[in-house]
């Protein structure tokens, strides 16, 4: 029986073996997810690779997570964090940042779930990439929560190549899965806490702004991922203005950084603050 007690910081449940040694560590951060965590975790376990080992980082739930969790720790390769206060997800990134010891980092939503060949497919592609590439991501399907905790499939959505940092910048999409080099994260210094809103909203612009100005991405032409749509997802239209502080604040630091040779258009898309060009100072 494992026993989960909040201390000043952290608690640990079932730290990994020393005899195993994997090449990936999948985090998932997680806040009041209770209801959706556990597909996630069983979309880990249902990989065709073996070669990772699960870190979840809950932020201070409220919830039943701690009880949702605990029977997968039986399994020693998922460990199990929890922070006794909610300080947002940047917080929580930068903490499993600082206990991955692998040669790569995947980050999964609470309430989302990996296809069967995500990690493996993700790892391939990685290995055969040069050391400037930081991230792979490939193609997501969308659904959306249903009554009864039932799911409807929405389409997949497809992304495409991105051939440097300024066509990242108008570039609209998310990317699904985000499998980081664990090194290139710990080179740009992981997320900043001290941006607009503490660094609880648009975490996925945070980092891949920072990494965008030192390193190449790489696309899979593949569905990788699963995205749930539901009501309490950070990016519903209760959250836009926040989003979009995040975002002006974000875009604007990054071309700065750059060179200061653009500024940003923006542009309304979907309720969603975008780039939708760069003009010439």
């Amino acid at each position: 029986m494992y026993h989960i007690q909040e201390v000043s910081e952290v608690q640990l449940t079932n730290k990994q073996s020393d005899i195993y040694s994997p090449l990936i560590t999948v985090v998932i951060p997680t806040y009041n997810r209770a209801k959706f965590i556990a597909r996630g975790i069983n979309s880990v376990l249902g990989q065709t690779t073996e070669n990772w080992k699960l870190l979840i980082i809950d932020d201070g739930s409220k919830d039943h997570t701690s009880a949702v969790v605990t029977p997968f720790l039986k399994d020693p390769r998922i460990t199990y964090v929890k922070l006794k206060k909610n300080r947002g997800v940047c917080f929580a990134l930068n903490h499993a940042l600082s206990l991955v010891d692998t040669k790569y980092f995947s980050q999964l939503d609470a309430d989302d779930w990996y296809e069967p060949n995500t990690l493996a497919t993700c790892l391939k592609k990685i290995e055969k990439s040069s050391s400037k590439v930081a991230i792979i991501f490939g193609n997501d399907k969308v659904w959306k929560a249903q009554r009864r905790n039932k799911i409807k499939y929405q389409g997949t959505k497809k992304k495409r190549q991105i051939n440097g940092k300024y066509d990242f910048i108008t570039f609209h999409s998310m990317f699904y899965p985000r499998f980081y080099r664990t090194k290139a994260l710990k080179q740009v210094g992981g997320w900043s806490r001290n941006v607009p809103e503490n660094g609880r909203f648009a975490e996925d612009r945070q980092i891949l702004l920072k990494l965008a100005g030192r390193y190449a991405f790489k696309w899979v032409n593949q569905p990788l991922y699963n995205r749930l749509k539901h009501k309490k997802n950070n990016s519903r239209i209760e959250n836009r203005d926040k989003y979009a502080r995040v975002t002006r604040y974000l875009y604007t630091r990054a071309l700065k950084r750059w060179g200061n040779k653009y500024k940003p258009k923006f542009i309304w898309v979907s309720g969603r603050l975008k780039v939708g060009r760069l003009i010439k100072k």
